[in-house]
């Protein structure tokens, strides 16, 4: 009770006292001295109405012009979201003599207004006037910067900071590693990072949150476990919502729930930001359907939230579901944005609702006002290719009202290699070598086509090229975590250290199997060799080892979940199947597209990917 009478009473005490005085004309303040305690003390609680009431008074005092009051009325007006107001008497003023406390509430301002340009145009006039920034005039400049995209000025910045020996102010230096982040230069945020004195905990998130950026997520883990044992900070909302991705990514759902768990202790889990990342790590972690219980606990929603949702359905084999929300959405009154409609396209080749999709993007321009952008238009190519109607899929392309971009070709491309179309996959893959000359996975596409129908002069030609240009294959693998550890498997990879007991355990599921009527694919093995080679090679594939792996080490009953950086072969995807059939366990494997949820012998996807 002690302390709640003395917050009572300093919030008492720290409110101007003009309210009351008006009433009497004597005990109104009689010098310019008085009004600018008055006006700072506006300033300091954010008090536009009592600032505004005060400002009249200035005015009938014949103190508006005052030297030292003038400031002080942009200040107040500037931190109040006032900015026209605050601009007209920054105007009045003689620049030249104006300190830079007056021009950094000015810039200030116009950065919170989301005016980020007139928040430069104010600081190149500074210069002018030969005024040198402090440490808030940079920080607001470096949040501008990195809002406009400029990486250049936010260089320039950095030297201009050194300069001026504002880089051991903490918030110049955290508004710094943010505004690299932002730009992806994730070496220039680590130079400020490493050599910050004091760290708080907007530097290490902000540092998290750069990583995140560029999807370095072991980084991310490993700066967030410093953050803790070194400094012993406490992670707030932009720790939490920068943690998450590396959390989904990994398909870490016990450090994902450890997050969500601390996010509802702190009373984070109401914010939307904080819920759309919930969300989308749950999506990405392969449960569906605790994103949604996420999703319906919150009471606000936004366009942003319902995408979240609508995406972790469409992902995770459920796009009738992610149609269902679509049409929810639109009849709550919410207006879908660009990425929705990506996403909604999405669920619709995912699902095989190819009428449907492409009604959807027939009228987005017409009933939403969205126009198609080339994101939109590589969705509907995915649509028709995964539908098998290539040549509808290519006749959609040469009717695209923009030039289309290596994904619109791509998606056409990747088709070809799954229905052997030799003629239009050279078509296409020579139009990508030129458009995308350094594009190591057009090549391998092209070269995969020609190993399906067994051209192997043709391959070695493509792989020569891919020498000549100096272009390496993508390295295969799939990931899983096991006790907060991960764990990476390659094709054929005998590097681990229980590999004898891996392979052992993949012959006794290979026997398993065909006793339950496997019957190996060779065609998925592009290799000129035998196939009972080919057939060895295929129960090695990155996936399976990381199956036995965890068959071997996770607790019964708990589902196996696996990431991997390309497209589950078929031949992989039918095994999979049994071999969640003669287990008795679950299995979800993500890749490249979607999800993949096996369980007793059938998928998520339908056989439909």
């Amino acid at each position: 009770m002690a302390s709640l009478c003395c917050t009572i009473s300093s919030h008492h005490y720290a409110r101007p006292d003009f309210v009351r005085a008006s009433k009497s004309r004597e005990r109104l303040p009689t010098s310019s001295s008085e009004y600018g305690v008055l006006l700072q003390s506006c300033i300091d609680t954010r008090s536009l109405e009592q600032g505004r009431k005060l400002h009249s008074q200035i005015k009938e005092a014949g103190f508006e012009r005052n030297r030292d009051l003038l400031p002080k009325l942009v200040k107040l007006y500037s931190s109040c979201g006032r900015i026209e107001d605050a601009r007209v008497l920054f105007d009045r003023m003689i620049k030249r003599r104006l300190d830079v406390f007056v021009w950094t509430s000015m810039i200030s301002a116009y950065v919170k207004d989301g005016d980020p340009s007139e928040a430069i145009k104010l600081f190149v006039e500074l210069l002018r006037y030969g005024k040198k920034p402090d440490s808030y005039t940079f920080s607001a400049l470096l949040k501008a910067s990195a809002e406009l995209g400029f990486h250049r000025l936010t260089m320039q910045l950095h030297s201009m900071i050194v300069k001026c020996e504002c880089i051991l102010c903490l918030s110049v230096a955290n508004s710094l590693i943010y505004a690299y982040g932002s730009f992806g230069d994730i070496g220039a945020a680590h130079k400020v990072f490493d050599k910050m004195e004091l760290r708080d905990i907007i530097s290490w998130s902000s540092m998290i949150q750069a990583c995140t950026h560029v999807k370095s997520y072991a980084e991310s883990m490993l700066l967030f476990y410093r953050m803790q044992h070194e400094e012993c900070l406490k992670p707030n909302e932009l720790t939490v919502v920068s943690l998450l991705p590396a959390c989904g990514f990994f398909s870490s759902l016990r450090r994902g729930q450890a997050i969500h768990a601390y996010a509802i202790r702190n009373g984070f889990s109401e914010n939307l930001i904080v819920g759309s990342s919930l969300v989308t790590m749950y999506s990405q972690c392969g449960e569906p359907d605790v994103a949604y219980r996420v999703f319906s606990s919150l009471e606000r929603k936004n366009v942003i939230l319902w995408t979240s949702m609508i995406k972790g359905f469409s992902l995770n084999g459920k796009p009738g579901l992610a149609l269902n929300l679509f049409q929810i959405m639109q009849r709550q009154g919410l207006k879908p944005n660009h990425i929705t409609f990506v996403v909604i396209l999405m669920a619709c080749s995912h699902g095989g609702f190819v009428d449907t999709g492409l009604e959807i993007f027939e009228t987005m321009q017409e009933k939403f006002g969205v126009k198609p952008r080339v994101e939109h238009y590589a969705c509907v190519v995915d649509m028709l290719s995964r539908a098998g109607r290539l040549n509808d899929a290519e006749r959609f392309i040469e009717r695209m009202s923009i030039r289309p971009n290596g994904s619109v070709l791509g998606c056409l491309l990747g088709a070809c290699q799954v229905h052997r179309n030799v003629e239009l996959g050279e078509k296409l893959a020579y139009r990508l070598f030129e458009l995308e000359p350094d594009n190591a996975a057009n090549y391998v596409i092209l070269s995969n086509i020609y190993a399906s129908v067994g051209r192997w002069d043709d391959v070695g030609r493509i792989r020569q090229m891919m020498a000549a240009r100096g272009l390496l294959k993508e390295w295969g693998c799939s990931w899983i975590e096991i006790m907060d550890k991960v764990y990476v498997f390659g094709a054929h990879d005998k590097s681990h250290s229980e590999s004898e007991k891996i392979y052992k355990l993949l012959e006794e599921l290979g026997d398993k199997t065909t006793k339950a009527g496997y019957v190996p694919s060779t065609k998925f093995v592009l290799l000129d060799v035998e196939d009972e080679d080919k057939k060895k090679m295929l129960c090695s594939h990155s996936e399976r080892l990381a199956i036995a792996f965890g068959l071997l080490k996770a607790p019964l009953g708990v589902p196996i979940r696996i990431a991997k950086n390309l497209r589950v072969c078929g031949d992989c995807h039918d095994a999979i199947k049994l071999i969640s059939k003669v287990t008795s366990r679950q299995f979800i494997i993500r890749d490249t597209s979607r999800f993949h949820h096996f369980s007793q012998g059938a998928c998520s996807c339908g056989d439909y990917w």
